[in-house]
């Protein structure tokens, strides 16, 4: 981080009366190690190999085909041209663990010969200590019965370690709104928080190559001791309109249930 002289600068307004502050230094946000995790007898997920990125860019054209055309943030998913540097790859886990910005962990079928049969995708921001649940993927011959159910268990590990070992202390994300499923994980099992619904922030695939844009729901989590450094709405000055939005979300979030914490993993 490069250090600015701001000694004779001064803040619009004071927003912390009411928390602690830090002193501000360099920040890093680090991926946290999985092992090759059987999820059952038949699933296992892992960190994506270099060989691996033709198999995961079909995956994520199957299961999430919505992407193409969209945001180059993630839309580079679609080409496995694109990964290397990017996304943190296994066989070189130790430094990409710290550098790279993107992590995948790929979920696949072992009595299948190991057929890529979800996937999860990560960004981090270091200077935020912010890690972002991007994008999550099942195939579409896993998204029915119990081979459906079992494929959850895959963000749930992670997200387990990113919370205890990554350093992060922001979590987002945002759900898509043709079905509420992430959106009741996030709510009701993960322990996030609602912030909000962005009508049309993304454009999305719809066939062939026509496209329309989207509505996503946003979810947050404040981890670790990130609570008392956040300002408190005491401070916050907001229209009355935004302050009955405020209210009303705290009587949602008020529903938000941490089964994460209560989890036993294997």
């Amino acid at each position: 981080m490069k250090t600015l002289d701001m000694s004779d600068i001064n803040s619009y307004k004071n927003m912390t009366k009411n928390i602690v502050t830090r002193k501000i230094k360099d920040k890093k946000v680090t991926w946290p190690s999985l092992k090759n995790h059987p999820l059952d007898s038949r699933f296992c997920a892992k960190f994506i190999s270099e060989k691996d990125f033709e198999k995961a860019s079909l995956l994520w054209k199957k299961s999430y085909p919505e992407l193409y055309g969209s945001s180059d943030q993630y839309s580079w998913i679609f080409y496995p041209e694109e990964y290397k540097g990017k996304v943190l790859i296994n066989e070189n886990f130790e430094d990409d663990s710290k550098n790279s910005q993107f992590c995948m962990v790929i979920v696949s079928d072992m009595e299948k010969n190991n057929e890529f049969a979800g996937a999860a995708l990560y960004r981090k921001d270091d200077a935020n200590l912010q890690i972002e649940f991007s994008l999550g993927g099942i195939h579409p011959d896993y998204r029915k019965g119990s081979a459906g159910d079992k494929l959850v268990p895959m963000v749930l590990y992670y997200l387990k370690d990113i919370e205890d070992h990554s350093g992060a202390e922001y979590l987002s994300a945002f759900c898509e709104t043709w079905h509420d499923i992430s959106q009741y994980l996030c709510l009701k099992v993960w322990g996030w928080k609602l912030a909000g619904i962005f009508p049309g922030q993304y454009t999305r695939w719809s066939h062939d190559q026509e496209e329309y844009r989207g509505c996503t729901v946003h979810f947050y989590k404040l981890i670790g001791d990130s609570a008392k450094i956040t300002t408190s709405p005491k401070d916050w000055q907001l229209l009355p309109e935004i302050e009955s939005l405020w209210s009303e979300l705290e009587k949602i979030n008020s529903c938000s249930r941490d089964l994460i914490k209560t989890l036993k993993f294997k």
